[in-house]
């Protein structure tokens, strides 16, 4: 009964749409983020003012990872972008962790200078020494976090292609 059912679908229509939904989700995307910089200019450094924004961006994020896990498209994505990429997916992702991680050191040993120190001398003593010890906490966690995530969230998605793959020969 199932294999009769199906709807007939265009795929050609379907493509179009799925480009114009990963445009707008890339729309929304930027506009977050414009949103979360112009409130942290604005209002300074107050979590609350920008939360909604960091929900969404997250969330999107997490839902993305979670969907292409469990329909097997995340292991096609990686070895597709591997082939034909210079650097390996998870290369970029070691990369994407020590880069947040830097970011991180900067932005904390920024406002160490800057809202502790009481001489120009304290603040450049109090911003080397936050940066350096935030960046070996953060940096070597971050890359080691994300290649971690990234690699069983691939391992999953192989498993979730393997069974799909398994069911499809048992059906015929």
């Amino acid at each position: 009964m199932g294999l009769f059912n199906r709807k007939i679908v265009d795929e050609r229509v379907q493509n179009i749409q799925n480009k114009i939904y990963r445009e707008v989700y890339y729309i929304v995307s930027i506009i977050c983020l414009i949103s979360l910089i112009t409130k942290m200019i604005i209002y300074g450094r107050g979590v609350e003012y920008i939360a909604t924004e960091l929900i969404i961006l997250i969330a999107c994020g997490i839902y993305y990872s979670y969907r292409a896990m469990y329909t097997g498209v995340l292991s096609e994505e990686v070895e597709i972008h591997d082939a034909n990429s210079k650097f390996r997916y998870s290369t970029k992702t070691i990369f994407i962790g020590i880069f947040t991680g830097v970011v991180i050191a900067l932005a904390m040993g920024l406002n160490s200078g800057i809202n502790y120190a009481d001489s120009n001398a304290q603040a450049i003593e109090y911003f080397f020494m936050v940066f350096l010890i935030s960046l070996l906490i953060y940096a070597p966690f971050l890359a080691l976090f994300l290649f971690i995530g990234h690699q069983s969230a691939v391992k999953k998605s192989k498993q979730v292609n393997d069974k799909m793959l398994k069911d499809d020969e048992d059906t015929w």
